[in-house]
């Protein structure tokens, strides 16, 4: 038997015995048709801690630090690190508001049509799907890329042994079962990056052969003031905060826990937890620019250094890693936009949409979500590209839409211009390749119109409304 065989086999074997073990859990959990988004509003610290982590592995800790690492250095990948966890630190200050404000709440579109009104409803509908289907696609990609390159699985088949899985837990069980998968995952992934991480620095040299290879092949990649490498850092601090302000997935985290001592705690764990195992799985980008190996796609550099340097079975290891972290963020994009097909894209269209109906509307959403996205994974578009456009929307928009938490006199024509003018400022720079003055023109432009706004305008928002008006499915 072949290895993609071997390999095909074992993680579709894990894939679907995670996909049966969540529904299952979703089935005995899901007491109401609001619990399929909100999973009764009462998960306790170490489920909401496990999800937070299982949620960042994936494409923010597996394939993007150790692309960035790969391309830009040392710096860079210190950023992207410190990026994820400050992400999760900015999101507690947020998520206290989000709760006090909007106690009743599922998605971030319901915020912004009570508190802004359609156009900018629409504008933030539009950023946070695509922020949802790029997140599902890039997952997907890079542990498709991965068993191609790595265990000689065709593309397709990949894509399938990863997202059918992925797609039918999250379709069928909601926010239960994407929980419950992470809680799972969350306890394999932690071993099972380590113990590739331990073998690949044994079976190499240890640290010292990483830094002395590197230094002779790139000395710059090691240059802590290196300017490229301390750009992209700034660059991807920006934008990983901004983007996770605006997640749907994170939204809805808030709102299952039980409370905002829960969700704060949470999230200031998973923070300290991130920090150490992305720049794990980011070494392994910079380390691979020292060996000097042909890497065939940029967003499994990671991967190329562990499959030369180990084991074959700890190689498996690692691409069980990829194949949880890809099917764990993956089934969170599916069940965040499920909340958002059903909640504020059809919804409106069908205000007489009862609870019932609105589940059924849920899982549709998420089922053509997940086609679409195996289709568009099947093309391997670059990871960090993906993730950077969709990031490049959400910094547009970030001050826009969270501002209205804090500020009474930001208007919704001043929120709607503003994320458009910070899109159409930034993104020119961004398809030249400068990405570092895209999102700071973004962020500054979008944020300069609010900011008028506040000190301009004579209307006042009623925040009671969001209380009273937004109420349970």
């Amino acid at each position: 038997m072949s290895y993609a065989v071997v390999l095909i086999l074992l993680n579709l074997a894990v894939g679907v015995i995670i996909a049966i073990l969540s529904t299952r859990y979703s089935k005995k959990k899901t007491k109401s048709d609001e619990d399929y988004f909100t999973s009764g509003r009462n998960i306790p610290t170490a489920l909401m801690v496990a999800t937070f982590i299982a949620y960042a592995v994936g494409t923010g800790l597996l394939f993007s630090p150790a692309e960035a690492a790969y391309q830009s250095g040392f710096t860079a990948m210190i950023g992207y690190a410190l990026a994820i966890s400050l992400a999760y630190i900015v999101f507690i200050p947020v998520s206290k508001a989000i709760r006090e404000k909007i106690p009743n709440g599922h998605t971030i579109g319901e915020y912004t049509e009570l508190r802004y009104g359609r156009f900018m409803n629409l504008v933030t509908v539009i950023t946070t799907t695509i922020y949802m289907f790029i997140l599902f696609v890039s997952n997907l990609t890079g542990a498709a890329l991965a068993f191609k390159y790595i265990g000689g699985v065709p593309m397709l088949v990949s894509v399938l042994v990863v997202g059918i899985p992925t797609v039918y837990f999250a379709t069928s069980g909601g926010v239960n079962a994407a929980l419950f998968s992470n809680g799972l995952q969350s306890i394999l992934i932690t071993p099972f990056l380590i113990i590739p991480a331990i073998f690949a620095l044994v079976h190499y040299g240890g640290a010292d052969k990483i830094y002395d290879s590197v230094l002779a092949a790139k000395p710059e990649f090691l240059e802590i003031l290196n300017i490229p490498g301390l750009e992209f850092a700034v660059m991807i601090i920006i934008a990983v905060c901004a983007a996770e302000l605006l997640n749907q997935t994170l939204w809805q985290r808030i709102y299952v826990a039980k409370d905002h001592k829960t969700v704060s705690r949470s999230l200031l764990y998973a923070a300290l937890m991130i920090l150490p195992m992305t720049i794990i799985a980011a070494v392994f980008g910079l380390a691979v620019v020292g060996t000097g190996s042909e890497v065939p796609h940029t967003s499994i550099a990671g991967a190329i250094f562990i499959d030369e340097t180990v084991p074959k079975w700890v190689t498996t290891i690692f691409l069980i890693v990829i194949m949880l972290g890809a099917s764990s963020t993956g089934g969170d994009a599916l069940s965040g936009f499920s909340s958002i097909f059903s909640i504020d894209i059809i919804k409106p269209l069908m205000p007489g949409l009862d609870s019932a109906k609105s589940v059924k509307t849920a899982k549709i959403g998420a089922l053509l979500l997940g086609i679409a996205g195996m289709a568009v994974a099947y093309l391997a578009p670059s990871i960090l590209f993906l993730l950077l456009l969709a990031d490049l929307l959400a910094s547009s928009a970030v001050i826009p839409v969270i501002s209205g938490l804090y500020s009474s006199k930001v208007t919704g024509i001043a929120a709607g211009v503003a994320t458009i003018a910070g899109i159409i400022a930034g993104l020119p720079m961004f398809i030249q390749g400068n990405s570092f003055r895209s999102f700071l023109t973004a962020i500054l432009v979008s944020g300069a119109i609010i900011l008028l706004s506040h000190l301009l305008s004579r209307s006042r928002y009623d925040f009671t409304r969001l209380k009273t008006d937004i109420k349970k499915i």
